[in-house]
């Protein structure tokens, strides 16, 4: 049995190819067709994985380790980590993960699997000795995962292949697959009848290593970084005037899951003497728990959620009480244009990967036949409407946000 492996650093998803030659993504478990890349370790050391990883975090009180965005990690040479008692590689945490996804298929479909496209995107990173050192991680994980016969391939000529099972005639087409960690895009030539290896149907692919993690943090920083004491004003120590109060620490928590590394005596002693001297205390108080109380995730998943109402509403309520105090919960509304204005720089960074793209290919924007955008952050309308405006309204496709990736991985 083939499968192809969505492997992301939010959802991750699995898909099979059926008797009939139509790609379908499996629900592992009951009503479930994508599982979050997360792993977690409770006090009483049970690891579990995906969406079960995530709940008995949250029946646990938030107590215990747990492990997203673990493919954020493997462009660099970080240390190992800590789970239930044992030092472990990100790597064997990536190659356990895909055994729960594999064993889940397997216990599913009641065969072994032999064979397995997974999933990468075009840029790890930037820089090209970290892009190969992520790609020879990948690797490593994914034999040491017990899979006989398995290929790696691009995302987004993935979700080419799945959007061409819905062609009756030949296209060129653009394909943006925004995810968390990274920001795809491929020009390919696709339509019915079409096998083979398929190389010479891809005319460009290009990748920005920003995307729907990047946009949690431009979130944080448009709208709520008044609320960790931005703006402020500090009277230190045997001084008559006051100044704003600035530290670095306002720009590492917009990384959420790296908040882990920032918990040290040294910024806890320094908080304590910034409370002592500041004039709005409560946002220091705030920011200590944000940091201290590990709410980086719980902070992440409500951006999220707010990210998904300004998919479908100009403004949306945001509220986050994992405080659990009246004084330091937050509760303000977000508008969407403003968002986007925030996201400005991420946003140009796209444009100038699709001019890469297109002249790679080539082409200009005209040779375009049809735009197909998938991804959670594909959904956010002021990001559609960049490549309604480039494009063409007419021009643009979608499918399932979440599966389109994995589907095509298994027709790949």
């Amino acid at each position: 049995m083939k499968l192809g492996i969505d492997f992301g650093t939010t959802n991750s998803a699995v898909a099979i190819v059926g008797s009939d030659g139509v790609a379908r993504a499996l629900e592992l478990f009951p009503g479930e067709r994508t599982q979050r890349t997360v792993i977690y370790g409770s006090p009483q050391g049970a690891v579990s994985f995906g969406n079960a990883a995530f709940e008995a975090y949250l029946e646990h009180d938030l107590e215990g380790r747990f492990l997203r965005s673990i493919k954020a990690f493997l462009p660099y040479d970080v240390p190992r980590t800590h789970l239930c008692g044992q030092m472990v590689s990100f790597p064997e945490l990536i190659t356990a993960y895909l055994v729960f996804l594999r064993e889940r298929a397997e216990a599913l479909l009641d065969e072994p699997i032999t064979e397995v496209t997974v999933g990468r995107p075009v840029r790890f990173h930037v820089d090209a000795a970290k892009d190969a050192a992520a790609v020879a991680r990948l690797t490593e994980a994914v034999e040491a995962a017990g899979i006989r016969d398995w290929h790696l391939q691009l995302e987004p000529v993935a979700a080419a292949h799945r959007y061409e099972q819905e062609l009756t005639r030949e296209r060129i087409v653009l394909v943006g697959d925004f995810g968390g960690g990274t920001s795809d895009f491929a020009i390919l030539r696709v339509g019915p009848g079409r096998t083979g290896d398929r190389l010479d149907d891809v005319l460009a692919t290009t990748g920005v290593a920003k995307a729907g993690d990047v946009l949690d943090g431009r979130f944080l920083d448009t709208f709520l970084m008044g609320f960790f004491g931005r703006g402020a004003r500090i009277t230190p120590r045997y001084a008559t005037e006051s100044q704003e109060w600035t530290h670095p620490i306002l720009r590492h928590i917009q990384r959420l899951y790296y908040l882990h590394l920032l918990r040290t005596d040294d910024l806890a002693q320094r908080l304590d003497y910034v409370e002592a001297y500041i004039d709005d205390k409560i946002a220091i108080r705030r920011l200590r728990r944000l940091v201290f109380d590990d709410l980086g995730y719980p902070m992440a998943w409500s951006i999220e959620a707010a990210k998904r109402g300004l998919s479908e509403a100009a403004v949306v309520p945001f509220h986050f009480g994992e405080f659990y105090h009246p004084q330091l919960d937050i509760h303000t509304e977000v508008q969407r244009d403003v968002f986007a204005d925030g996201c400005r720089a991420v946003l140009g960074e796209y444009d100038a990967a699709i001019d890469e793209a297109l002249a790679l290919a080539g082409l200009d924007s005209d040779g375009i036949d049809e735009v197909f955008l998938t991804g959670g952050t594909a959904q956010l309308p002021f990001l559609r409407d960049r490549f309604a405006a480039r494009f063409g309204t007419d021009k643009l496709r979608s499918a399932d946000a979440f599966t389109s990736v994995c589907e095509g991985l298994a027709l790949s």
